[in-house]
């Protein structure tokens, strides 16, 4: 089962990228102010929001690399190290955001480091178990790794934050939205439709490469099933019957699809995932004038609006662009060119919703397009990303 680790100019690339991100979230917006610097806080208050923003933001950095440092000789040596990289990034972000409409603060930095630490732990110790479930499971070391991307895009994108309610109000609450919202809402549901088709592909295919061909259709009743589910028991779902009726109906006509012969069954989730993300991209269907700047700044938007709404919204672009990347390289076309395809209609999207109400232009899309694009080639075996439709 291959692993960027496994490619030591992947992983220097997503350790980059992580790193590049956590520079942009830390000096966002980018409004220099030298002339008047804000006092840095050395004590305060702090706020339950900022202490797990803190904390997230250098999460993905020790995740990474405790994966990478799993089985590796002097793993001490290696998180000392970066730790001492990663506590000299931190520290220097925090003071540049003296000069910054941010609030520059001692416990910013010391939560940064709990939140690598955090990270290696959990990286280190996710590693370990997975080596151990292979050796007990050798059938999943040829499992598609990729294709847990796209599970976890689903589930976020449908089911984000993830934590189930104690609250039995609140799933009261969630069932009644099924005779309490209108039923009719037809861009909701073929949304739910064509991520349900998305991910099921991605539940069975992962069964198939794992030599578990037999439970592939199991695995995704099983799935949607768990998806249902969560709809009514995890935190601010509010489904409605659209939403129901959209996954039940994704299940059907991915049901009838896998039926098909590979390449048209490639050929379907790759259709699928185009008409979903152009019936995302293209809403409301209305024309203004003039148009709107395009934001030439990523992530603009994302981080100027409300969280939960962003990473939806991102999750569902995510799964969009890799569900057509992995469907049509899996069908024989090259990455490359599948890739600059995608961020070329990302962009031509992103253009369109200069016209669009309610919507706003930005790159952030062209360049999500471009990171799937690297990231399945990251999660491709060495022989090449050109394989054999299974």
């Amino acid at each position: 089962m291959n692993s960027v680790d496994d490619h030591p100019r992947s992983l220097a690339v997503a350790v980059g990228l992580v790193v590049l991100l956590v520079v942009y979230g830390s000096l966002y917006p980018f409004q220099w102010n030298l002339s008047s610097p804000q006092a840095f806080i050395w004590r305060g208050r702090v706020g339950l929001v900022d202490l797990v923003e803190n904390i997230v933001l250098f999460l993905p950095l020790g995740a990474l690399l405790g994966w990478a440092a799993q089985g590796r000789p002097r793993r001490l040596f290696i998180f000392a190290t970066w730790w001492v990289v990663a506590l000299v990034l931190a520290s220097v972000l925090q003071w540049l955001q003296k000069y910054l409409p941010r609030t520059p603060a001692l416990s910013d930095v010391i939560f940064n480091m709990a939140g690598y630490t955090l990270g290696w732990v959990a990286g280190f110790a996710a590693r370990w178990r997975v080596g151990h479930l292979l050796r007990r499971h050798q059938g999943w070391a040829d499992a598609d790794r990729y294709t847990l991307v796209l599970i976890a895009l689903w589930w976020v994108a449908e089911l984000y934050p993830l934590i189930p309610t104690l609250d039995v109000s609140s799933v009261a609450h969630n069932i009644k939205s099924l005779w309490q919202q209108d039923m009719w809402q037809p861009r909701r549901m073929l949304l739910h439709v064509g991520m349900a088709v998305m991910g099921l592909s991605a539940v069975a295919h992962l069964a198939r490469s794992a030599h578990l061909a037999h439970r592939a259709r199991a695995s995704a009743l099983a799935a949607a099933m768990a998806l249902l589910t969560g709809k009514f028991v995890v935190v601010g779902q509010s489904p409605g019957l659209a939403v129901v009726l959209g996954i039940g109906g994704g299940w059907l006509l991915w049901r009838w699809i896998d039926t098909w012969a590979p390449g048209r069954r490639w050929a379907a989730a790759a259709w699928a995932s185009l008409a979903t993300y152009l019936l995302d991209a293209l809403w409301p269907w209305a024309w203004r004038t003039p148009p709107d700047d395009m934001a030439w700044m990523p992530f603009a938007s994302s981080l100027s609006t409300w969280v939960q709404s962003a990473i939806t919204a991102r999750a569902l672009e995510c799964l969009c662009f890799g569900a057509m990347l992995w469907s049509t390289v899996r069908n024989g076309a090259l990455l490359t060119g599948m890739t600059l395809c995608t961020a070329v209609l990302a962009l031509a999207c992103e253009w369109t919703q200069r016209y669009l109400p309610t919507r706003t232009a930005e790159i952030t899309s062209v360049l999500l397009a471009v990171g799937m694009g690297w990231l399945l080639s990251a999660c491709t075996p060495a022989r090449g990303t050109r394989r054999a439709a299974v």
